[in-house]
């Protein structure tokens, strides 16, 4: 990735922050309200997933804007450690909040509490306005995830992913319990749908943090690079003498690789430097958003 590409990724990220944080509050103030009105758990809980999202989307906000000012100059290797954090944090939030949100529900089951219907449809249609607004910002987000793969882009559309379907469930929990209030059950619903929608978020962070943080221990690449890596080598095998090691690892959306190369020591210098640029240059073809560096070494490395 040039240095254009890098640039128009970072403003892309800081414009999808900035969006996120707007949209944030035009929703707190709507959120506050209907909650305390409704005396809701369900509508408290969501309002707390509000702040702390708003809270992540601000951090990462001005993490972004600091990187485009130039804080990423001081990291040889980038900042994408930095991505790989927020990831992290920003996963987190999100998986405390529905941890509250299991704890209220767990409560409501064991102690019902009847809800004003009118107070319930004013939650409902901000619910449903909420529903539209992260479902757009979830398709938008997406896309741009799809175009520029990297931790904060996959935190910026799996939070609205989140929130849409939690506006979603509560949405058809309070209208269900408007419409079938009648029934001594249906103080069940809201806490039953609740503990339903943590589950399914709780599940979907769980893979956004875990490579995050095995991101973070400087893990080596997966697998299927290694492959690719292991087939180059062998396809230049008659090219070096001996393989004293190779040294892989990822941070943020970028890969790095390093290789260590024995050559005949007869061999003229242009000779050996076309060699390596020929492996270098097929990996990062092969490899996206890679960098390769072969060095020419007598021992191994570990």
């Amino acid at each position: 990735m040039n240095d254009s590409n890098k640039a128009q990724a970072a403003a892309t990220k800081e414009r999808t922050a900035l969006i996120s944080v707007i949209m944030d509050l035009a929703f707190l103030g709507p959120s506050i309200i209907v909650a305390v009105l409704a005396n809701s758990m369900t509508l408290y809980a969501d309002l707390l997933g509000d702040l702390n999202v708003f809270i992540a989307n601000a951090m990462l906000l001005f993490i972004i804007y600091k990187m485009r000012k130039g804080m990423g100059n001081n990291f040889d290797y980038g900042a994408g450690k930095v991505e790989n954090l927020i990831g992290v944090i920003g996963g987190w939030f999100v998986v405390l909040s529905i941890g509250y949100i299991l704890y209220t529900s767990i409560g409501r089951i064991l102690s019902p509490v009847p809800l004003d219907p009118a107070h319930l449809a004013m939650g409902a249609v901000v619910m449903l306005a909420s529903m539209i607004a992260s479902g757009y910002l979830w398709i938008r987000n997406y896309r741009i995830y799809k175009r520029i793969p990297s931790p904060v882009t996959d935190i910026q559309w799996r939070v609205p992913m989140s929130d849409t379907v939690i506006a979603g469930g509560i949405l058809v929990s309070l209208l269900a319990m408007i419409f079938l209030r009648e029934y001594a059950w249906s103080r069940y619903i809201d806490p039953v749908i609740s503990l339903a929608l943590g589950g399914v978020i709780i599940y979907s962070f769980y893979g956004l943090i875990k490579t995050s943080l095995f991101d973070l221990l400087d893990r080596t690449l997966e697998e299927k690079y290694q492959m690719i890596i292991t087939r180059e080598l062998a396809k230049f095998y008659h090219d070096y003498a001996q393989l004293h090691g190779v040294r892989s690892r990822r941070t943020g959306s970028s890969v790095f690789i390093e290789i260590f190369l024995e050559f005949d020591p007869d061999r003229k210098v242009g000779e050996i430097h076309e060699v390596i640029e020929t492996m270098r240059k097929s990996l990062e073809e092969k490899i996206e958003n890679s960098f390769v560096s072969i060095s020419l070494s007598k021992k191994s490395v570990r």
